[in-house]
């Protein structure tokens, strides 16, 4: 779908009087704005149609959204930053994605010269860490599992176990400590 696609979609009925009139109203007054703004974001048409709507649902789940949405100035200034946010948010996912890609590419060209011995390897230790890390307490599981493996940064951590940011990079700490001098016997299959 292309701007002028975009553009040469039917006129919207007429917004009937109602519960959710203020939602057409909303949408029909800001999107192509919000649109414009996208697509000078670098966005194609489809991509950016997508971003506009995410910021629309995201703006609607907001316990004042009504309540702003009577301020057309304010409306479109909070619905242009969450676009805005979106948008970052898109791209920072590209990257991630496109690292992850490449490191997958790298290590399929890499595993072409592992030898067996080297892969037996690799799965034992995986193992004795996988033994280690369960012998952990669950919130110090959780905090190396968010912060090593899913690589989210402290203070995300802390937000989402309900902890301090410092108490999460103690809890790291500890567990680096414990990996680094586990005695975990991994007897194999």
């Amino acid at each position: 779908m292309t701007a002028k696609d975009i553009s040469q979609l039917p006129a919207s009925p007429p917004i009937s009087p109602g519960f959710l009139s203020w939602v057409a109203e909303l949408v029909h007054e800001h999107r192509e704005r919000l649109l414009t703004h996208a697509r000078r974001r670098g966005l194609d048409a489809e991509d950016a149609l997508d971003a506009v709507q995410e910021s629309f649902f995201s703006f609607f789940r907001l316990p004042e959204a009504r309540e702003i949405a009577r301020d057309s100035d304010d409306s479109v200034k909070l619905l242009t930053v969450i676009l805005r946010h979106n948008l970052m948010n898109r791209r920072r996912k590209h990257s991630r994605q496109s690292k992850a890609r490449l490191l997958l590419e790298a290590g399929e060209a890499a595993q072409d010269t592992v030898t067996s011995e080297e892969l037996i390897s690799r799965t034992e230790q995986l193992a004795w860490m996988h033994g280690c890390i369960s012998r952990m307490a669950q919130l110090q599981r959780r905090v190396v599992m968010l912060s090593l493996l899913d690589e989210q940064p402290s203070g995300e951590v802390g937000k989402l176990l309900g902890i301090s940011d410092g108490y999460v990079r103690v809890l790291l700490h500890r567990a680096r400590e414990q990996l680094r001098h586990c005695s975990f016997e991994y007897d194999g299959l």
